[in-house]
């Protein structure tokens, strides 16, 4: 059964990810293989020059900031526009990440995202649901619009084994990006913790306008 509350500790941990303003880190691998670059939420063309890959928490506060604040802005200027593939996953950090990922995850890929969405702008309501044990009902709500309308589907979502694999596919890549901190982003194998610069719609922009720079090509 989903678990009915957390720890007025854990609910408050909740508020804030972890320090920002860590350097970019290279790893051994480079890119990763077509096949892994499906687990998440996708947007954008497969052959977009620049793949993005988002680590996040949906009890992450500045996920939620770049959530709303800079995500439509990619979406609009750069992933509708074939420039940029932009991948979402998670990061598991409390028992309500976990409970919240196997709702998006029962659901379609857009309408998960879309989920997800919906997550972040009553991410406030959700903290104090789960201080006071009433977050399966708030998670209900969320979940009704995509036809998690009651407590025996959300529940099915919860003990769902194939999710929970996916979930555990999810983490092992995180492993291997040494993710200790949300959101991180990774572009062409290389680890960007997310920075103060880089919090801001300018700041993000002018990140990736430097990331298409590097992936265009050399003219003579």
């Amino acid at each position: 059964m989903i678990m009915s509350g957390l720890t007025r500790r854990l609910a408050i941990a909740a508020l804030a990810c972890v320090t920002l303003a860590a350097p970019a880190m290279a790893q051994d691998a480079s890119t990763e293989p077509d096949t892994a670059m499906e687990l998440g939420w996708v947007e954008g063309q497969a052959d977009a020059p620049v793949t993005v890959i988002e680590y996040f928490s949906p009890t992450c506060s500045h996920c939620k900031e770049f959530a709303e604040d800079i995500l439509p802005i990619v979406e609009e200027t750069y992933i509708s526009t074939g420039k940029v593939r932009f991948i979402m996953r998670e990061w598991v950090r409390n028992s309500v990440d976990r409970t919240i990922l196997t709702q998006a995850r029962c659901l379609p890929k857009k309408n998960g995202l879309s989920y997800l969405k919906d997550i972040f702008a009553r991410q406030e309501e959700i903290f104090v649901a789960a201080q006071v044990g009433t977050l399966p009902g708030t998670l209900q709500i969320v979940g009704t619009p995509y036809g998690i309308t009651d407590r025996e589907k959300l529940d099915a979502c919860y003990q769902d084994m194939d999710i929970r694999f996916d979930m555990l596919e999810v983490e092992k890549s995180a492993e291997k990006y040494d993710i200790h901190a949300t959101p991180t982003f990774i572009v062409d194998g290389t680890v960007h913790p997310a920075t103060k610069a880089m919090m801001t719609p300018e700041g993000f922009t002018a990140f990736l306008d430097a990331e298409l720079a590097k992936a265009a090509p050399e003219t003579n």
